[in-house]
């Protein structure tokens, strides 16, 4: 069984042809993002107000100009597409104001910080005719997407329930909390695994640090037929951690981002449920069966190279890309729901089917 990978060449097309793209925001991600669009289109434009991190990345790339503020960029630099790597509270701002510049947009996740925020800026990009796409990277790993073709051959039988853990120490975020900067990731996954939204959740995060800034989160998700899910999101583990586990009637899967030799183990193991002798109606003997773990051979590839060249392919065809601007403001909604439970201590949050 192989997973479906988007491949990343670099583009056929001669340089001339190419997307002309500027990148704002050169902190974490900004970087990355030059690097891998220098390669598959036309790097024009940096921005950055912080002189320093600007310097320091338009040394690497000198054909492109540079810039200190977004309005300054869009006025000054023939641009088609803005990457937007600025913190999540500016990312409305400055959407926005690239949409009305006539610009495609890659966004970083989460796209914004309520879902009213996110639905307009779909809103925006629809009406201008826009490619509109959120930068939920591990869409793109080829780990989860054998993960993804795993479920939807139905390898796993009935699927009980999902189950994340993302943990690290240290990079705490100034403007979110750990549900916004990690819980996302795995929102995202899920809602991808599953072809389908949380329809409740719940959730309690602890603010140990900073008060209102939830450094941990325990939360639980219900999806349709029954599905449940749980994340548990720290930055206070001493262990960086990134696991997604699948767990089924008849397989079971995990995926381990840091693990060796391979992402991927599939689980022989299931409960047998054999009638027992009692007269007792309904009375069963639960027997666990225990098979082969497998390590299928996954070919991997950067997910942030494989996201630039989905966004690029989905300007040149004028098609919705994998991780679109309504599957951001999807994982928005449901993050929204879960810092509301976390604020009434755990109370379920019904969430409403997109467009009531």
């Amino acid at each position: 069984m192989k997973p479906t990978i988007l491949k990343a060449p670099t583009s056929a097309r001669p340089p001339e042809n190419r997307p002309r793209i500027g990148v704002i925001g050169l902190g974490h991600w900004g970087p990355n993002h030059a690097r891998h669009f220098s390669r598959l289109a036309n790097l024009v434009a940096l921005c950055d107000a912080q002189p320093s991190r600007l310097q320091q990345v338009a040394h690497l790339h000198p054909s492109a100009r540079c810039f200190h503020s977004l309005s300054d960029m869009l006025k000054r630099c023939p641009l088609d597409a803005i990457v937007v790597a600025t913190p999540t509270s500016s990312h409305e701002q400055v959407v926005l104001a690239a949409l009305r510049a006539g610009m495609h947009v890659l966004c970083e996740k989460p796209l914004a910080l309520h879902a009213r925020v996110a639905r307009r800026l779909c809103a925006e990009a629809r009406r201008r005719r826009r490619i509109l796409m959120v930068g939920h990277t591990f869409l793109f790993n080829a780990g989860i997407r054998y993960l993804r073709d795993f479920i939807l051959r139905g390898l796993h039988g009935q699927l009980y329930y999902l189950h994340a853990k993302r943990t690290h120490y240290g990079l705490f975020r100034p403007d979110v909390n750990v549900v916004w900067d990690l819980a996302s990731h795995d929102v995202a996954i899920f809602n991808y695994l599953l072809h389908s939204e949380p329809i409740e959740v719940s959730a309690v995060g602890f603010d140990w640090l900073r008060k209102g800034i939830h450094d941990l989160s325990f939360i639980s998700l219900r999806y349709p037929r029954e599905v449940m899910a749980h994340i548990h999101v720290s930055w206070l583990d001493p262990k960086k951690e990134r696991e997604i586990m699948v767990v089924g009637d008849r397989k079971m899967a995990i995926w381990q981002d840091l693990a060796s030799p391979g992402p991927v183990f599939i689980y022989d193991r299931y409960v047998i449920r054999k009638k027992t002798l009692l007269r007792e109606f309904g009375d069963f003997q639960l027997l666990p069966r225990e098979g082969d773990i497998t390590i299928p051979k996954i070919e991997m590839e950067e997910p942030l190279l494989v996201q630039a060249q989905e966004f690029l392919d989905a300007i040149h065809r004028r098609r919705f890309p994998l991780s679109d601007g309504r599957f951001g403001a999807s994982v928005v909604r449901a993050l929204e729901a879960i810092n509301a439970s976390i604020r009434l201590r755990g109370r379920p949050m019904r969430i409403r089917a997109w467009g009531k």
